[in-house]
């Protein structure tokens, strides 16, 4: 996959992500965790919005370095493409306070990461 169509996919999802985080926490939030006790809701949409602010800056990265040469390309591909991987470890590790993992970020997160690395390693 050519290196500019892979950072549109990925900074598309991850601005559409960041966008979708800050404009509606609380309902990201109803949708992920189950059972929000009512005085964690505003500080949850706190963090919630912080977490679409990294999204978007992620996002906007990857758009910004569409057009770079390829060699440049491949290094911001390959970086985040680990940073993912990191991500699905942070969420991994989640299993250590909650019995029920984020299934659908984890499998985005991974389907980027396949993109990233294939697109800088072909």
């Amino acid at each position: 996959m050519d290196t500019n169509l892979a950072l549109t996919i990925i900074g598309s999802v991850m601005t559409v992500i960041g966008v979708f985080f800050i404009a509606v926490p609380k309902v990201v939030n109803e949708k992920t965790i189950n059972g929000l006790p009512s005085e964690a809701v505003n500080i949850s949409a706190v963090f919630r919005s912080a977490n679409g602010g990294l999204g978007l800056a992620l996002g906007m990265v990857a758009i910004y370095s569409r057009n770079l040469p390829s060699e440049y390309a491949e290094t911001v591909l390959l970086s985040l493409g680990t940073g993912f991987i990191l991500v699905n470890l942070a969420l991994l590790s989640g299993k250590r306070f909650e019995d029920e993992l984020p299934v659908p970020p984890m499998i985005i997160f991974l389907i980027l990461t396949f993109i990233a690395y294939y697109s800088a390693l072909a």
